[in-house]
């Protein structure tokens, strides 16, 4: 097969606020979709083959947590809305786009990759696996599809969290993923900032597959099947980051018994030892005993911070900010102190306690 041109979309940030009426939050989403299909087209006219775009395409996240009474009717309408765009786009330039969003489907709500192919019609959809804590509610996916896309080769999805989980990416190539297409808003490590580059890297060279990470507002790159960064897009905004890949190489390695193999995963995959790796499929772990004491949150607890943080709770802490640029600074000061103790490691709190340090006397 031919070298291709793949390219993850590094998008600015365009969120729906959670004051939109029903209507006014899908006038949005169209908004978004012409900014968003423009994109594609600049990057089907640089000779892109496939694309992807982040988690959240439609930027509906925080309209979804202030309005859950109507968020299956809302996701529906948006969800066809994106798949006419898109699908418009992908058939008039032969060009296959991931895209991603909250889906209802029935009574439930997953966090849902949606490939289409090149005529513009849907291929297949990958539903996350791996929701965390405060995303719990959503139904979890319960398998690792890939997917044949003509003229492309063989394509594998996974969202955000989990690419924390080293079995997302070895189960897709396990499953014959060439090429896998990660849609974040976070990175792929809890570790100090380098470790998300290194874990990118890790993902891609532990199992020989090429990754193109498509990352909201920044750091998106695409990454070789050694490790090897072959495009990032920095801070820039509305930008494609893309490379030219062959699927059929860069997967030459060896050791010296072993001698060159053209594509070690022929060996690699081979000489996996599966009858040791129960413990992965263990639900109650030792280690899980072992940190029985340590708190974590409920569901309930999880799911109630994560539909406050982009609401009220940002509007809260906007509030204290214009406040001590007022000069109200014991009330901004109260305000940040109480922003920070109820949301523990989001944004929210971080700022809030940067800005308590920065008023102690």
């Amino acid at each position: 097969m031919p070298a291709i041109r793949v390219a993850a979309i590094q998008p600015k940030r365009r969120t729906l606020s959670y004051k939109l009426s029903f209507d006014e939050a899908l006038e949005q989403v169209c908004r978004n979709l012409g900014e968003l299909g423009a994109l594609a087209e600049e990057a089907a006219g640089q000779g892109c083959r496939i694309i992807g775009f982040p988690e959240d395409t439609l930027g509906t996240l925080e309209w979804e947590a202030g309005n859950p009474g109507e968020l299956h009717a809302f996701l529906r309408r948006a969800e066809a809305l994106m798949l006419e765009n898109f699908g418009a786009v992908a058939a008039r330039h032969h060009l296959s786009i991931a895209c991603c969003n909250d889906c209802a489907e029935g009574e439930d709500i997953y966090n849902t990759a949606i490939l289409l192919g090149p005529d513009g019609k849907e291929i297949g959809r990958y539903r996350k696996v791996q929701p965390n804590l405060a995303e719990s509610r959503h139904r979890r996916g319960t398998h690792f599809p890939v997917f044949e896309v003509p003229g492309v080769g063989t394509v594998g999805l996974c969202i955000c969290y989990d690419l924390l989980f080293p079995e997302t990416t070895r189960a897709l190539a396990l499953a014959g993923a060439d090429l896998v297409f990660h849609l974040t808003l976070g990175g792929a490590s809890m570790g100090v900032p380098e470790a998300d580059l290194a874990a990118f890297s890790t993902r891609a060279s532990e199992n020989f597959i090429y990754l193109a990470v498509a990352f909201r507002g920044g750091n998106s790159m695409v990454i070789g099947p050694k490790g090897e960064i072959l495009a990032e897009g920095g801070k820039a905004q509305d930008t494609i980051v893309a490379a030219q890949i062959d699927l059929a190489g860069g997967r030459e390695a060896g050791d010296s018994l072993g001698g060159l193999t053209s594509d070690f995963r022929a060996r690699l995959f081979r000489e996996r030892n599966p009858a040791a790796y129960a413990i992965l499929t263990d639900p109650s772990p030792p280690a899980l005993d072992k940190l029985r004491h340590i708190a974590v949150p409920s569901i309930a607890e999880a799911s109630a911070l994560m539909a406050e943080g982009p609401t009220t709770g940002a509007d809260a802490f906007y509030e204290a900010d214009r406040w001590l640029k007022g000069g109200k600074t014991e009330a901004a000061r109260q305000r940040f102190a109480e922003l920070g103790d109820r949301f523990g490691t989001t944004w929210i709190a971080r700022v809030s306690r940067e800005r308590l340090e920065k008023l102690k006397p």
